[in-house]
């Protein structure tokens, strides 16, 4: 028996065990660390304050910005979530670091709007972060209000989502969530903008709507992006959509949506009464669905993992069978 040989071999064994072992420990079963930027004077920021509790709830580790968004921040992270910047825009370096950060794959940013009641301004900020990242899904600088009670809770302004696309895994379980002051989403496609609502873009997926009653206004007077839309505009709106197999190496994931609802606002993080208690809104289930879908490898990337994991497996039993047959020479 070659006892040189015999090492090499199983050198080789162990090399690529670990090699299999760490693809599969990337194959989902590490914790996600998620960034909450609180660093630009966000809106009702003491309404994130249970954000970090019920993220770590579900198995995430957290960390709350306060500062800027910087390289060294964002390391270690695999998802950032960022509400609409209401007093500081984001710096060219902050969006450099960012887009660095996504285009190194495998990455996950959820984005929210608001309405254009309190200026316009916020939003056209917010669309420059999205445009950064080579986003297909942009925000309206104006609101949506929804006049029929059946999809309110209690006033125009306090929208109830109803109009869910039952086809994607975000959905499962939803069936009522309130978008409180929201605005709504618009498609870029071909460069030119496009209802999301009836439009289709590659890798692109509305999740949420409002109803056919609810109303476009233009508190500011900025116009519409969305084709044939004015003031007065009947529905439905997209409230939240996603975007995947985006970034430079199309591994990263773009979520939208038209308000924070993943802070607890109006309670919007929660599974319960809405705040006036006119609907059960499943806010928390939509809060941990769309964070397990952010985490989650795209189906591309997912099945080139299992591939290299099974190959690696057979791999492993070739050299094993190999080194019995040697022994037993």
């Amino acid at each position: 028996m070659n006892l040189k040989r015999l090492a090499s071999l199983f050198v080789l064994f162990a090399l690529l065990f670990s090699m299999v072992a760490s693809a599969s420990a990337q194959y989902g079963t590490e914790a996600h660390k998620v960034v909450v930027d609180l660093a630009h004077e966000t809106a009702h920021a003491g309404d994130f304050e249970n954000v970090p509790e019920i993220l770590e709830a579900m198995g995430y580790t957290v960390e709350v910005v306060t500062d800027e968004i910087t390289a060294d921040v964002l390391s270690d992270a695999d998802m950032i979530l960022i509400p609409v910047p209401m007093g500081v825009s984001y710096s060219e370096a902050e969006l450099n670091a960012l887009e660095t950060w996504f285009d190194s794959g495998n990455k996950a940013v959820w984005i929210a709007g608001d309405s254009d009641f309190d200026g316009a301004d916020y939003i056209p900020a917010t669309n420059t972060i999205l445009h950064k990242l080579g986003s297909h899904i942009m925000l309206e600088n104006n609101s949506v209000e929804e006049p029929n009670e059946a999809y309110n809770d209690g006033a125009a302004y306090r929208v109830v989502a109803s109009n869910w696309n039952s086809a994607h895994p975000i959905t499962e379980g939803v069936a009522y969530e309130t978008f409180h002051g929201p605005t709504f989403l618009y498609g870029v496609k071909d460069g030119n903008p496009v209802n999301l609502y009836t439009e289709s873009i590659d890798n692109v997926d509305w999740i949420a709507a409002s109803s056919d009653s609810s109303v476009a206004v233009d508190a500011q007077l900025t116009g519409f992006e969305t084709p044939g839309v004015e003031a007065g505009s009947n529905g439905p709106f997209v409230l939240m959509a996603v975007e995947e197999r985006t970034g430079a190496d199309e591994s990263s994931k773009i979520v939208v949506s038209a308000e924070a609802i993943f802070s607890s606002y109006k309670n919007m993080n929660m599974d319960g009464p809405s705040e006036k208690e006119n609907f059960t809104i499943d806010g928390g289930t939509l809060l941990e669905n769309t964070l397990t879908w952010m985490g989650q490898e795209s189906e591309e990337e997912s099945s080139n993992t299992m591939l290299y994991l099974g190959v690696g497996v057979v791999v492993i039993i070739i050299i094993v069978g190999a080194a019995y047959a040697m022994m037993k020479k």
